[in-house]
């Protein structure tokens, strides 16, 4: 472990971590697969604390970079993300986007979801089946006056089942991390109502989906941001 890290002592303990990971990432010294060194081992060598050490595999975890086991140690994930798109894309976040540059966004990404969803739509029927279940289940979630909390996290589900349905891990992945971030926004949708209007939208993007209708893909994507943003209690996209 001896010359493993490299980095500037002038960073915090967390970024010195992190960094120090990624380069080893970029440099290919640590490869997919490979078990990383401890907590301990790591805390010694950068001279931080083992809880810098923690923090920093969160959020290398979170960027996809790093498999925690629990009891069996930390991992460097088989197919590791593309750390440049992850750091562009928390930048965006992170800078406090306003509620139309949002919308702009989900808006043209999820055209290119549903298109994509439609283009391999001989390969995904076990994600078409699972919205077609995910819609029922919001149903009787609906019928049994289920909490805002489990009606939100039937439709960030239904979310995510759309991204793996596009069966492209790349544009999974870029999806994925907008919902992570956007899903305060997306659970407002749902406070104090009973989940008919969220129950709406899916409905219809499942009915395009299962017709195959693509002259509709715009037509419903707008229908649907134009309801997400409409139901946000204020022009701040986290709801506080």
């Amino acid at each position: 472990m001896s010359n493993l890290f490299e980095a500037s002592k002038r960073e915090s303990a967390v970024d010195l971590v992190v960094n120090s990971m990624k380069q080893l990432l970029m440099e290919r010294t640590l490869k997919p697969g490979d078990k990383l060194p401890s907590e301990l081992e790591i805390s010694e060598e950068l001279c931080v604390s083992r809880g810098s050490v923690r923090e920093a595999m969160k959020i290398l975890s979170a960027f996809g970079l790093v498999d925690i086991r629990v009891g069996n140690g930390t991992y460097v994930c088989e197919t590791p993300g593309n750390t440049t798109m992850d750091s562009l894309l928390f930048s965006f976040f992170i800078s406090n986007p306003q509620i139309d540059d949002l919308y702009e966004f989900r808006h043209i990404f999820e055209n290119d979801i549903l298109t994509m969803i439609l283009e391999h739509y001989d390969e995904n029927g076990k994600e078409r089946r699972a919205l077609r279940e995910n819609l029922e289940q919001l149903e009787r979630l609906m019928a049994d006056g289920a909490s805002d909390k489990k009606l939100s996290e039937n439709d960030l589900e239904f979310h995510r089942l759309l991204g793996q349905a596009s069966r492209n891990l790349l544009a999974e992945r870029v999806y994925n991390f907008i919902i992570d971030f956007m899903e305060p926004s997306i659970a407002a949708t749902h406070k104090g109502r009973s989940g008919e209007i969220v129950y709406d939208i899916h409905h219809d993007i499942v009915k395009l989906i299962e017709s195959r209708d693509a002259r509709r893909i715009d037509e419903v994507i707008t229908n649907s941001v134009d309801t997400w943003s409409i139901l946000q209690p204020s022009l701040n996209p986290w709801g506080e």
